[in-house]
């Protein structure tokens, strides 16, 4: 069906700067590798390279979604506020009566109603010269999505002029990823839990990981910024030379920020790697890390949706952060931080699959913006920034 839709674009980059990315993976298993897509400033237009930026509706990404989507309906979680999805209990009939049922009609609806939206911004486009190192900013991605699922969240805030490395996990819970090893590409499905899993263990396992993963990707940046050879692995990357990154990241100035599962994993990374100044966690999920003791000692910004705002969530998070400032998005909806809502024109079913804010998508997300920049700027004023540090070199 895309192929004979009219493209159309995500909404542009919020801030002055344009945007590029390249996708950066690494060779081996992903307890000992990365995947991320790194956003970057430039001064190419998007209108003018439409055939450089990127489709969002990718068949595995598509396919991945409604495979988790499926997931939620055999077992909804209990810390979503299923008010917000008014078409479970169809969903849940239709897939009792077959389960291939529910992924045709899930596929054929999206086929025909989502957007063939690109993502505005430029694969291996020129990198800007800002006259400066550029700040940089690590985010890590809720359940059930991937690198590009938050693309406007990222490259919003690259538009101000930051580096963003939007980190795919590789633990399960993204809707779909993959790796490689020599001579082989391995897909990695959406994990499911058994019914004999006992969910505190497999989300823990995975929190683990997933923090490892956001250091790890830090660690990337850092050899890119030191001018050291990191080995990229993706075929369309080819010819792409990352020593263009030398010298581009000030990690005096370097941020974590994740979204629901990634909330909770920027908060637990941030508490264990020093290199973060302060944490930007968006609808955290903190049951992964509920039994487990440790503390944040920097900045935390929490953003909560007026639908995710969970006593338990918010109890763990008031516990591990000593400094913390609290905001709530009013009328907002937990997934409308994804790309998602936007891909979508038809109300009707954006309310009916939890994508629909009782105000206007885009004027959440640019508050959602707004008040994530306004932030970050608070912090760089009152710790005035030291003279650029080499971590790991």
């Amino acid at each position: 069906m895309n192929l004979v839709k009219k493209d159309t674009f995500l909404p542009e980059p919020t801030g002055p700067w344009e945007v590029g990315y390249v996708d950066i993976m690494t060779q081996g298993l992903p307890s000992s590798s990365s995947f991320l897509r790194l956003y970057y400033p430039t001064n190419q237009k998007h209108v003018d390279l439409a055939d450089r930026c990127p489709v969002w509706t990718q068949h595995n990404t598509k396919q991945g979604f409604i495979s988790f989507l499926q997931a939620m309906v055999n077992d909804f979680p209990s810390w979503v506020n299923n008010s917000e999805f008014e078409a479970l209990g169809l969903a849940r009939g239709l897939n009792w009566i077959s389960a291939k049922a529910f992924t045709s009609a899930f596929s054929l609806g999206w086929g025909a109603l989502a957007h063939n939206s690109r993502i505005p911004v430029i694969h291996q486009a020129q990198l800007a010269d800002g006259g400066a190192a550029w700040p940089v900013a690590v985010f890590s991605h809720g359940m059930g999505c991937n690198r590009f699922t938050y693309s406007k969240v990222c490259y919003d805030l690259c538009s101000e002029g930051f580096i963003v490395a939007s980190v795919e996990h590789r633990e399960g819970s993204a809707c779909y990823s993959r790796f490689v090893e020599p001579g082989s590409t391995v897909e990695i499905p959406h994990q499911r839990l058994g019914g004999s899993e006992d969910e505190y263990t497999v989300r823990h396992q995975q929190i683990l990981q997933r923090a490892n993963e956001v250091s790890a990707a830090l660690d990337i940046l850092t050899q890119l910024n030191a001018g050291d050879t990191v080995h990229n692995v993706l075929k369309e990357e080819a010819g792409y030379n990352l020593l263009h990154l030398a010298g581009t990241m000030n990690f005096d100035s370097c941020y974590m920020m994740g979204h629901s599962f990634g909330g909770g994993t920027a908060l637990l990374a941030a508490s264990r790697d020093d290199r973060f100044k302060a944490v930007l966690a968006v609808d955290p999920w903190m049951f992964p890390v509920s039994e487990l003791k440790f503390s944040v000692d920097k900045p935390v910004l929490m953003v909560n949706t007026e639908h995710f705002v969970h006593k338990n969530n918010v109890a763990k998070v008031r516990e591990v952060c000593k400094d913390l400032d609290a905001r709530v998005i009013e009328g907002a909806v937990h997934l409308v931080h994804t790309d998602a809502p936007l891909l979508f024109s038809c109300n009707i079913l954006k309310r009916a699959i939890g994508m629909k804010c009782s105000r206007d998508t885009e004027t959440v997300l640019a508050e959602n913006h707004q008040i994530l920049h306004s932030w970050i700027r608070s912090i760089e004023n009152k710790q005035p920034l030291q003279k650029t540090k080499q971590y790991g070199v």
